[in-house]
C-alpha cells in the first residue's frame, strides 16, 4: 500500500510518502494529485520525503518524472529527502539522481529552496 500526506513550509510543499511506490491505484492517486497541483494555483517547489519508502519501481519513477517535467515547465522544481538504500540505488540506476537534488534531511531540502528563491 502507498500513501502520502502534504505539509507546507512557506513556498515549499512537502509530500511525506509512505509504503511501496509500485503503481496501481495508490500511485495513480498521487499522480492525479500532482497533475492537479501543477495545473492549479500551486507552489512550484516540492520536496518528496522518502523517509517511509523502502521500495520503488519504474511506475513510481515515471510518476515522479512526469511531475518533475510539469513543475520545471512552470518554473518549479523537486528535491528528494531521506532516501533509503533501495530507492537511492534505483535513482542512480535510472540517472534520476543526476537531475534531482537529493538531501539527507527534510530540513536541508526545504532550506535549499529558500536559498534558491533569494538568489
Amino acid at each position: 500500500m502507498f500513501e502520502f500526506t502534504e505539509e507546507h513550509f512557506g513556498q515549499v510543499k512537502v509530500l511525506h510518502l509512505q509504503g511501496k511506490m509500485m503503481g496501481g491505484a495508490d500511485t495513480q492517486a498521487m499522480h492525479s494529485y500532482l497533475a492537479e497541483l501543477v495545473k492549479g494555483d500551486c507552489t512550484p517547489f516540492l520536496v518528496m520525503d522518502f523517509e517511509d519508502v523502502r521500495w520503488i519501481n519504474s511506475t513510481g519513477v515515471g510518476v515522479i518524472i512526469a511531475c518533475l517535467t510539469a513543475l520545471r515547465r512552470e518554473g518549479g522544481d523537486i528535491h528528494f529527502a531521506n532516501l533509503h538504500d533501495m530507492p537511492q540505488r534505483y535513482f542512480q540506476l535510472t540517472k534520476l539522481d543526476t537531475v534531482v537534488k537529493i538531501f539527507d534531511s527534510l530540513t536541508e531540502a526545504v532550506e535549499n529552496f529558500a536559498v534558491t528563491e533569494v538568489t
